[in-house]
Formats: structure tokens, sequence, C-alpha cells
């Protein structure tokens, strides 16, 4: 384990990346008996978080180990337990997107329903990263909390988020194309798998760069 202070994005991010069989282990740990095996489904999301966990915990500084592996060991009960205080904030997040997606499209975008599915995934994934940030809080109550300095990070960051996303997406297509794959990318349905996996996995990646910020 590392002996810093505190997690580095870098770090944490480099550790994910040399373990990312792990990450494959927890999404086969999600997927049996849930109907939505898709790149951004709620498997995925619990997967995905879940190994957020597990990298905090194993680049903790010294005092930090022992309250991260906890967190790490229980935190799908740290969620639900977190989740049942959080209805009213999830509650204004999924109002608030539904605004924000009207005020720019019109109110003709809820009869779209790829539209409506793109939104409402993203807006499970941002209702779990809530969830996650008063876990953690939760699991480490003599600490500062992190959950709302993570969130004004991460709204003043926000346009970052986007350009990740987009890197990610324009790689995994360029990935298919140099292995002569053209085709793929213009399958509406690989298309979607691909946008999918990008969404997601920007938001993790976000997700560890504003952590470090404020851990």
């Amino acid at each position: 384990m590392s002996t810093a202070p505190h997690p580095t994005a870098r770090g944490l991010l480099v550790w994910m990346q040399a373990h990312h069989g792990r990450l494959m282990e927890l999404v086969n740990e999600e997927a049996p008996g849930s109907e939505d095996s898709s790149p951004a489904g709620d498997p995925a999301i619990r997967a995905h978080l879940r190994f957020v966990a597990e990298a905090l915990a194993a680049n903790a500084g010294p005092g930090q180990v022992e309250e991260l592996e906890s967190f790490a060991h229980h935190l799908e009960v740290r969620m639900q337990a977190a989740a049942e205080s959080m209805d009213d904030v999830l509650e204004r997040l999924e109002d608030a997107t539904a605004f924000e997606a009207e005020s720019q499209f019109g109110d003709a975008v809820a009869e779209d329903g790829t539209f409506v599915g793109v939104l409402e995934r993203r807006l499970r994934v941002d209702a779990a990263i809530q969830v996650f940030l008063e876990a953690l809080d939760r699991a480490r109550p003599d600490r500062i909390p992190i959950r709302q300095p993570t969130l004004a990070w991460w709204k003043a960051n926000s346009r970052r988020l986007a350009h990740t996303i987009f890197a990610l997406d324009r790689g995994a297509k360029q990935s298919l194309i140099d292995r002569g794959q053209q085709d793929a990318v213009a399958d509406p349905e690989i298309v979607n798998q691909i946008g999918q996996a990008a969404m997601l996995q920007g938001h993790v990646k976000f997700l560890v760069e504003a952590l470090a910020q404020n851990l």
C-alpha cells in the first residue's frame, strides 16, 4: 500500500489500470440476477463504485487504511443506508435534470425514447455517485465531510467531464477502426454500447479526481 498521506488522482488511476482484472471480477459478481447487462446499467455502476472504494483502500495513507478498507468491504450496506436519507436530494436531482433537458430541447424531448434512456442512465450514475459520497462521509464520522466540497469541485470542472467522456468515446471508436472494424462504428447498437461505457468510465475517472482533491 502507498505510504503517501493522501491518495493522488494519478496514483488511484494507475492502481485501477493495473488491477483492471479486478473490475471485471466485480462486474461478473454484480451481473447475475439482473436484467440490465448494459455497460451503464445498475450492476455496472455498482461494480465501478466498488472498484473505486477498493482503490481508495489500497492507496490509503496512514490513519485511513482501516476505515477505507471497512468502507470498501461494507459498501453495499453503507450505500443502502445513505440512500434512505438521500431521497429528497435524488428527487431534486431528477427534477433539475428533467427541467434542464426540457429547457434545452423543448417539451417534446420526453417523447424521444432514446434520449430519455440516455438521460435516465446518466441520472442513475449521478445519483449513485452522490449516495457513494454520502456513504463515504458516514464511514468517516470523525473527519471533515467531503461530499459537498467534492460536488463543488465537480460542478466547477463539469466542462472537463464532458471532454473526458467525449475523448473516451472517440478513443473506443478509433480502436475499432484501427482493428479494421469500421462497420462496427456504423452499427447504432454498438455505438450506443460504446457511449454508455464512455459515460460511466468518464464519471468514475472524474469521481477519482474529485476525491483526490478532498480526501
